[in-house]
């Protein structure tokens, strides 16, 4: 097998191989992994601005035993982040807005490892005032993510209503499938699109790509952007049609950051367990979908096990780095082989030509030979008619010489 070929397999071996550990440990992570005392305990933090207490969606969520939680209903300061290792960013009240302070606080936690969750909401309303604090944290991290100024809804995959959206996972990057791991389906209700930014720049994420930016949630084929308020859309067009991303993740020096077009509580009905709220609408007899999972599989990632996959993310991004360089110096080497090979062909065209001058001189060797083979031939036959003819003189000098004297 070629080595560029060979070397392409064991990245796709590697990239499964990752997945199916972290999948494990998703899937059987027991009391063995957990720490046993809150001082060990990692820590996420749920800045809630605005609300006066968690609702029922988040209290089920701080149920999980491996997390510390902390609750932060104002402003956010340094202090509320210290030793955390997840931020999770919703308004609860639609008019609150993110003080300077605070992104400059949010933004120098940031470092080391450390992953933000930002919510959004659709831009029906006052809730389209979610978008624009949305963007002003997104802005301050110097992320490549932006929530355009649009809902978008689905006319089939949804909990009884197009704007009730129920997102799919059947189109999340491959790098990390297993965020949804156990996910058909989660509630955005009412969401906004997420889209990419760079270079200044809007991108369409539903038909482009950013580096380092990766889809995580969308609609179904059928999801539709609708525009419920000024100013239009930057990149996304009302009545659209098509799949769009309604949860982005991106890799970021190290860090992560995770953008939804919706919350996972603390708004009108959140991503995490919202049949414990309306079975009827979200259950498993009626609208089935896994946004508990989902909101519990990004905890781990952000928790427990973010370090180890941080590190297998690093040594395949190595690797594939080596193996880009290797390629580069494989394509080198062909080169110089195809250099050689004309090289060789030249030489054989030359050593052709001389071969054919060679014959060519062969064959008038022989014709020479020829030539002086007659040459000599008829050489000979003149010296013999010469001593003939002396001969002959001879004896007739010997006859009629005394016959002249005679008369």
């Amino acid at each position: 097998m070629p080595l560029d070929i060979l070397a392409l397999e064991i990245i796709k071996m590697k990239r499964k191989l990752i997945t199916l550990v972290v999948l494990s440990l998703l899937a059987f992570a027991t009391l063995s992994v957990i720490p046993a005392t809150a001082a060990d305990k990692p820590v996420v933090v749920v800045h809630l601005k605005g609300a006066l207490e968690a609702d029922y969606q988040l209290r089920a969520l701080m149920n999980t035993s491996w997390v510390e939680w902390s609750v932060v209903y104002e402003d956010i300061a340094a202090a509320d982040l210290s030793g955390a290792s997840m931020l999770i960013m919703v308004l609860g009240d639609s008019s609150q807005v993110y003080s300077a302070d605070e992104l400059s606080a949010v933004d120098s936690w940031f470092t080391g490892g450390k992953t933000i969750y930002i919510a959004a909401d659709s831009d029906y309303g006052t809730d389209h005032l979610r978008q624009y604090q949305a963007n002003a944290v997104l802005e301050k991290l110097g992320s490549k993510i932006r929530i355009d100024d649009a809902s978008v809804e689905d006319a089939t995959s949804n909990g009884g209503a197009p704007y009730r959206v129920l997102g799919i996972s059947d189109n999340v990057a491959s790098e990390f499938e297993y965020l949804v791991a156990g996910v058909d389906r989660g509630l955005f209700h009412g969401p906004a699109v997420v889209v990419g930014y760079d270079g200044g720049s809007y991108v369409a994420l539903s038909e482009d790509s950013v580096d380092d930016v990766y889809v995580i949630m969308t609609t179904s084929s059928d999801g539709i952007i609708v525009d419920n308020n000024e100013p239009v859309p930057n990149v996304v067009v009302a009545g659209t049609e098509g799949e769009f991303p309604v949860m982005v993740l991106e890799k970021k020096d190290g860090n992560t950051i995770i953008a939804a077009g919706d919350a996972p509580f603390g708004q009108y009905m959140g991503l995490y367990g919202p049949d414990m709220l309306r079975a009827d609408r979200y259950g498993a007899d009626a609208n089935p979908q896994q946004g508990m999972y989902l909101v519990e599989n990004i905890l781990r990632y952000a928790t427990s096990f973010g370090d180890v996959i941080r590190t297998q993310e690093a040594d395949i991004s190595d690797n594939e780095a080596a193996i880009a360089s290797n390629e580069a110096e494989i394509a080198g080497l062909e080169d110089d082989v195809d250099d050689l090979d004309d090289e060789v062909s030249s030489l054989e065209s030359d050593v052709s030509s001389l071969e054919s001058d060679v014959s060519a001189l062969e064959s008038d060797k022989t014709g020479l030979e020829a030539d002086v083979a007659a040459a000599q031939s008829s050489a000979s036959t003149m010296q013999l008619a010469a001593v003939a003819a002396l001969v002959i003189g001879v004896v007739v000098g010997y006859f009629v010489g005394p016959m002249i004297k005679k008369d």
